[in-house]
């Protein structure tokens, strides 16, 4: 089955002379407070997301997973490592920094950070099965009051080894209003029994919950260093594996990332919110660590479309069979 998805990942590589050096040094193939909260890592109801659209999205992936999975047998393909390897969401918010959650690269029993070199970066596509470019962490900065057992401050970022020359997606310093619409992504599970997940990167359209009904629901667990997100009815709503990743809105012409998703009650559970980080709190530790790039000249808002603009004959320069049926 052939599948031409990479249109806007193999552009970059076209208008992006910098690109070239990088790709040579990374891996490619191209409630009350008695409420017993089970708080999981958690797209139900949702769409895929149009190629393109979120280029600034990035899949983590176990690289102990990886190099079982490709030692193996010498028959797997790259990209069937990649989607099975799959444990969270992150974005890329300036040219060498990855921003997920804290409890993706944080033990939840025992509180230990996950080393740098347990953890690969999947860039440039959004589809598991269907190529990106594999880039090494070479540090993990967890926000310093991180909480692993209250998931308070659940905020990380990643250092890339090498630049990354794909769209960022710029950070808010504002709250979203109440019941505005947003946006969040992700390769998690598509049922409410966390047992289907897809290979290509969906989306759902989620509104801002008002703050004193997340804190009546979920009492002294919901912080101020926490939003909620979802309708009451449930049916739409994050799910495992979509951990990290981002909740967007639409701020002054250009998509702005506001929210990491954190956790919740279940998934698309009527009665309950998803539970994401508030990036406001966090703007000015973030560009702390952002402003430290020589050149953020590709924060350019994660929902650029502008690869499409790009001739469709370049997607027969990228055409690949899919690595699994």
């Amino acid at each position: 089955m052939l599948k031409k998805k990479l249109l806007w990942a193999f552009a970059l590589i076209t208008v992006t002379s910098s690109f070239v050096s990088a790709e040579s040094l990374v891996e490619q193939k191209a409630p009350a407070a008695n409420l017993d909260i089970k708080k999981e890592s958690k797209i139900i109801g949702g769409t895929k997301a149009p190629l393109g659209a979120w280029p600034s999205t990035v899949a983590l992936l176990d690289a102990k997973k990886i190099e079982d999975i490709e030692s193996g047998s010498t028959s797997i393909p790259f990209d069937e490592a990649n989607y099975q390897a799959q444990f969270c969401g992150a974005t890329l918010i300036s040219s060498k920094w990855v921003l997920t959650a804290a409890h993706c690269v944080v033990d939840g029993t025992t509180g230990q950070q996950s080393s740098p070199s347990s953890i690969k970066a999947l860039l440039g596509t959004s589809d598991l099965s269907d190529g990106g470019i594999r880039h090494t962490i070479k540090s993990i900065v967890v926000y310093p009051s991180y909480n692993y057992i209250t998931g308070d401050a659940d905020i990380a970022l990643l250092e890339l080894q090498y630049d990354a020359s794909i769209p960022s997606i710029p950070v808010s310093a504002f709250d979203t209003p109440v019941g505005e619409l947003a946006t969040v992504v992700g390769w998690g599970a598509t049922d409410t029994a966390s047992t289907l997940f897809p290979e290509e990167l969906y989306e759902v359209d989620l509104p801002i919950v008002n703050r004193s009904t997340c804190e009546n629901i979920y009492g002294s667990e919901f912080t101020q260093n926490m939003f909620c997100a979802g309708y009451s009815n449930g049916g739409k709503d994050t799910c495992k594996s979509d951990s990290g990743g981002p909740l967007m809105v639409y701020e002054n012409g250009q998509y702005v990332q506001s929210g990491i998703t954190s956790w919740g009650v279940g998934c698309a559970q009527a009665g309950y919110y998803g539970v994401y980080t508030r990036l406001s709190v966090f703007k000015s530790w973030i560009d702390s660590y952002k402003n430290t790039d020589s050149d953020d000249s590709n924060d350019s808002g994660g929902g650029s479309l502008f690869f499409l603009l790009f001739p469709l004959s370049l997607l027969v320069l990228r055409r690949k069979v899919k690595g699994i049926a």
